[in-house]
Formats: C-alpha cells, sequence, structure tokens
C-alpha cells in the first residue's frame, strides 16, 4: 500500500527506481556500491527494492505524522529519512517542505510521478 491506502505497483516503482539511479551512477550490476549525498547505498535487486521502499514509506509517514502534530523532529527522524530516501534514489527533500510536492511526494518512490530534476 502507498501512504493514500491505494496498492502500490511494484514493478512500476521498480522502474522509476532503476531510471533514477541510472540517471546519477549509470548502468550498475545489483549491489554495486555507490555514494548517494552523504550514504553509501547499493544498487538494489527488485526484491530488495520492495523493502527499502518500504521503509522509506514508513519513515516518510512518521515524519508527516510529526509535522502534522507540531511535534518537534529530532535529528534522528530525519537521518533515518534520508537514509532511507538515498537507499531509493531519492534526494530527501527540505523537511519543512516536505509535503509541498518536493520530492518527498511519494509518487514519485512509487514511479507514477516524474520528479523535476
Amino acid at each position: 500500500m502507498t501512504t493514500n491506502g491505494s496498492p502500490r505497483n511494484e514493478e512500476s516503482a521498480y522502474a522509476a527506481y532503476r531510471a533514477r539511479f541510472e540517471q546519477h551512477f549509470g548502468a550498475r550490476d545489483a549491489g554495486a556500491f555507490v555514494k548517494f549525498n552523504r550514504h553509501m547505498v547499493q544498487f538494489l535487486s527488485a526484491t530488495d527494492f520492495s523493502a527499502r521502499l518500504t521503509t522509506y514509506l514508513e519513515w516518510r509517514t512518521e515524519c508527516e505524522k510529526a509535522l502534522k502534530s507540531g511535534a518537534t523532529i529530532s535529528d534522528v527522524l530525519v537521518m533515518e529519512f534520508e537514509e532511507a530516501a538515498a537507499w531509493i534514489a531519492i534526494t530527501a527533500p527540505n523537511m519543512l517542505r516536505m509535503f509541498d510536492g518536493e520530492f518527498g511526494d511519494p509518487a514519485i518512490a512509487l514511479g507514477t510521478l516524474a520528479p523535476d530534476l
């Protein structure tokens, strides 16, 4: 499921991830390490990507809950979210503008919306 409750399309999400990854790093074999912003990540197989996408969506949901409730967002939460985003080849958004349609939009991670690069 996506953050809005609709079913996610694993195939299109993985295709979008591959395109983002290849745009940044060129063609790589599964398991190849690269540095994405501050994080060392691997080019993921479809199976590994699914788990990382789930992690990203969970951290994004936690960040959204914190922002909507007016809670203070800890550095740990921000760092975990940034790393989860890096694993799926997305630059984590500015937390203050996260839900204004920039890279924090889950539609980009799911491959249903192209990011403005």
